[in-house]
């Protein structure tokens, strides 16, 4: 009895680091710690247990289902690779997603200086081709952050990781594009019929830009450190 006890308390090795990295999946594929247990079809619970050390020893398998909703390898969240996902990896959980196609280069908007009121611009003259090492999907496309506007979230010399064929949630994080073309890191506070509010981390601060205003919402799904 006293060593079906143990057993059941026993405790994963790298219990600490499975929930730093779920923890930090979760949040960039903006859902709720339900919504991606129940995506993964682990009930509704499985990721606030493991969270809230109330599941001490995940298995792979599980972990494996959890990493198909978010994206990632699943030897990502046992620490066995630096990235969430690598090209060529077949492990996901024994799901395939067309989607997750890696291509040979990624572009990748090199951004200076923004305009006084935060935004810039997506042009030829700071476009480049980046190899990546991690995608959300054929469009994907890489912006460098520009300033401190979406600290702590994003930072300054990280790059975002965006595809503009997900949606935009309320919530969310994405590259606002303007009528005028010109762009902003911003996360999404609400969207409706006539205007979307957006903030920045940095001041809290809320705008309500028309609707005819914005072109178009590109959804963030993550960030990286250019190398």
């Amino acid at each position: 009895m006293a060593a079906k006890k143990a057993e059941a308390k026993k405790t994963h090795p790298k219990l600490e680091i499975i929930k730093t990295r779920v923890e930090e999946r979760v949040t960039a594929a903006n859902l709720s710690r339900n919504e991606a247990s129940r995506r993964a079809g682990l009930g509704l619970s499985y990721v606030n247990d493991l969270l809230g050390d109330k599941s001490l020893n995940p298995t792979r398998e599980s972990l494996a289902k959890l990493g198909a909703v978010l994206n990632t390898d699943v030897g990502y969240f046992f620490g066995e690779q630096e990235t969430p996902r690598v090209a060529g990896s077949g492990d996901s959980g024994g799901r395939a997603d067309n989607n997750m196609a890696v291509p040979e280069t990624v572009t990748l908007y090199q951004i200076g200086l923004t305009d006084p009121d935060g935004f810039f611009s997506l042009s030829e003259s700071n476009k480049t081709q980046r190899s990546p090492f991690i995608v959300s999907g054929p469009d994907a496309y890489f912006v460098s952050v520009p300033d401190d506007t979406m600290s702590p979230r994003y930072r300054a010399g990280e790059a975002v990781i965006v595809n503009p064929r997900v949606p935009v949630r309320h919530g969310g994080f994405a590259i606002v594009c303007a009528s005028d073309n010109r762009v902003a890191i911003r996360e999404v506070v609400s969207i409706s019929t006539d205007k979307i509010s957006v903030r920045s981390l940095s001041d809290q601060v809320v705008v309500e830009m028309p609707r005819a205003s914005v072109k178009s919402l590109h959804r963030i799904m993550g960030s990286c450190e250019l190398v």
